[in-house]
């Protein structure tokens, strides 16, 4: 479960860039409209999967992927749809509501990534108020842009602990400079002001809004890899090692490992 811990630090990572921001603008800026302390934008942050990346490992990223999703494939645990990769086992909800919150009545979670374009991505956090996930209570997507891929590295050490990662990757850049936000009924709206509550959002009710976020650009080592993640059972799997400052330079214990959703 190092992964569900991983995601959940990155997603109250974001959270306190965002505070932080909100707060500097205060003393000058009252909060308005949906996004608060932070400004509405027009940029695309959508959360559809559209198009690939190409080029990372000479191998095109796209679909959606996820860290729960290996789960899924193998059982265990229960209440991991490998098809939709919709969380509705209790013990794992109320462990992520523990760090993130959970909207009153809701019993299912997808908490995945969806390539959007040539150029973005989008980790998309979905509650439901049912355990097939089908009926959105409220969303959360932080969206990836202006994603470039870079020089592939090679000689990397593949032995990490217990884990055994590929020698070669390949450096890409993102921004994160804005995030999307849904409440489908007054539970979402709840926990959404509550999630990001540094920022005094005022969602409405089955609206969009596309807001500003602080975190700014972010680094990474990737790497498509279908022979060695899983020992090659599981099919394509996507390493993922990510900074806020400058480019990684080898695999570590944080390595982000995730499998595609068929």
């Amino acid at each position: 479960m190092k992964k569900i811990v991983f995601w959940l630090a990155f997603i109250v990572g974001i959270i306190a860039v965002i505070g932080a921001c909100s707060k500097s603008e205060d003393s000058s800026t009252a909060a308005t409209g949906a996004c608060g302390n932070l400004t509405e934008v027009t940029t695309s942050c959508g959360s559809t999967p559209s198009g690939s990346i190409t080029g990372i490992d000479n191998q095109t990223l796209t679909g959606i992927f996820s860290n729960m999703h290996y789960y899924g494939i193998i059982g265990s645990p229960a209440g991991i749809d490998n098809a939709t990769d919709c969380i509705s086992n209790e013990s794992l909800l109320s462990s992520m509501a523990s760090s993130i919150g959970r909207p009153s009545g809701a019993l299912g979670l997808i908490m995945n990534t969806a390539v959007t374009s040539s150029s973005s991505m989008s980790a998309r956090n979905i509650w439901y108020s049912d355990t097939s996930c089908s009926t959105e209570i409220a969303r959360y997507n932080n969206g990836y842009i202006n994603v470039a891929v870079g020089d592939n590295v090679t000689g990397l050490t593949a032995t990490v602990g217990s884990k055994t990662y590929s020698t070669t990757a390949t450096k890409v850049t993102y921004d994160m400079s804005c995030f999307e936000m849904k409440a489908s009924n007054d539970a979402g709206v709840t926990w959404l002001k509550t999630f990001i509550s540094g920022a005094s959002i005022e969602p409405v009710v089955g609206e969009t809004h596309t807001c500003r976020n602080a975190a700014g650009s972010k680094y990474a080592l990737m790497h498509l890899d279908n022979d060695t993640y899983a020992s090659g059972l599981i099919g394509m799997g996507l390493y993922w090692e990510e900074s806020d400052s400058a480019l990684p330079t080898a695999w570590s214990s944080s390595t982000d490992t995730m499998t595609f959703l068929p």
